[in-house]
Formats: structure tokens, sequence, C-alpha cells
């Protein structure tokens, strides 16, 4: 469970992901990525690898 510094996709804006792992956080197109949480809150896929 390797932590990442934060991300999350410019086109939904609706979570943040910080797991390596996520698959989710995974399919966003690099040109949709943006770094932090831009204060949203951590998707359930990250929340859910981190225990």
């Amino acid at each position: 469970m390797a932590k990442k510094s934060p991300w999350y996709s410019t086109l939904t804006r609706d979570v943040h992901h910080d797991e390596s792992t996520c698959h989710i956080g995974n399919n966003i197109e690099s040109e949709n990525v943006a770094s932090g949480t831009g204060n949203l809150p951590k998707c359930k896929e990250c929340e859910r690898i981190s225990g």
C-alpha cells in the first residue's frame, strides 16, 4: 500500500486519490491530472486500500 502525493481529475473534480494502486485514480488521463487534494474528499477506493 504505497502512498503517493495526492492527485485528482480536473474533469470530474469529485474526489482526490493518494494510493499508488488505486485503479480509479490511475485511469485518469495524464492531461486531466492535477496535483493536490483540490479540497476534495478522499476516493473510497483509496480509503479501502489504506485500511
